[in-house]
């Protein structure tokens, strides 16, 4: 006997596992940034949008006739993925809940936005400044002042992002993917807040 059926394959899971991955290949070292933490940045963001999609897939299949969830699924996962996080409480909760925007969860995800578009779109215009040679040290090696609009341009690379920051992001992803599995009801989480 055949019984038609439904299924669905996420990347998300194999995805988090990815980024779990990276955290431990991402300690910088005495002088240098690591520059894993751009394959994590991309691998986690991968890993919010896989989520983000799916919950809306999920939220689309379940909502409408199987001819016409897609059509609908395809308006939102138009959106770029923070308006996807903004709706996602309103959808999955049929209007009861929306995403709490000031949340930790919220906040760490967003950031994370912020950061994969930092990687992925990098605009690494030239700017000018004076730089000051000092001496030659004992090594051999000439010193060099950088200047401060030089420290503070390269403070704001993704590289300088911490450890506990990474691990934050690991979390909130994998409380998002909890949340999206119904392991975690909507009440209980705080990244949805009542309408």
């Amino acid at each position: 006997m055949k019984v038609k059926t439904f299924y669905s394959c996420n990347t998300a899971h194999g995805l988090i596992g990815s980024s779990k991955y990276l955290l431990g290949h991402i300690e910088d070292d005495e002088l240098f940034r690591n520059n894993n933490k751009y394959s994590f940045i991309l691998v986690s963001a991968a890993t919010l949008e896989s989520l983000l999609n799916d919950g809306i897939i999920s939220w689309a299949f379940h909502t409408f006739k199987s001819d016409d969830y897609k059509r609908h699924a395809q308006a939102f996962l138009s959106m770029n993925l923070v308006k996807k996080l903004d709706a996602l409480g309103f959808l999955l909760s049929s209007g009861v809940y929306v995403t709490d925007n000031t949340s930790a969860t919220y906040q760490t995800l967003s950031n994370l936005v912020k950061l994969r578009n930092e990687v992925a779109h990098s605009k690494d215009f030239y700017s000018e400044t004076e730089m000051e040679y000092g001496a030659v040290n004992e090594d051999g090696m000439q010193e060099i002042k950088f200047p401060q609009d030089m420290i503070a341009k390269m403070s704001k690379s993704p590289l300088n992002i911490s450890n506990e920051d990474c691990l934050g992001i690991v979390s909130s992803l994998e409380h998002l993917q909890l949340v999206l599995k119904n392991e975690v009801n909507y009440s209980d989480t705080e990244l949805f807040k009542l309408l």
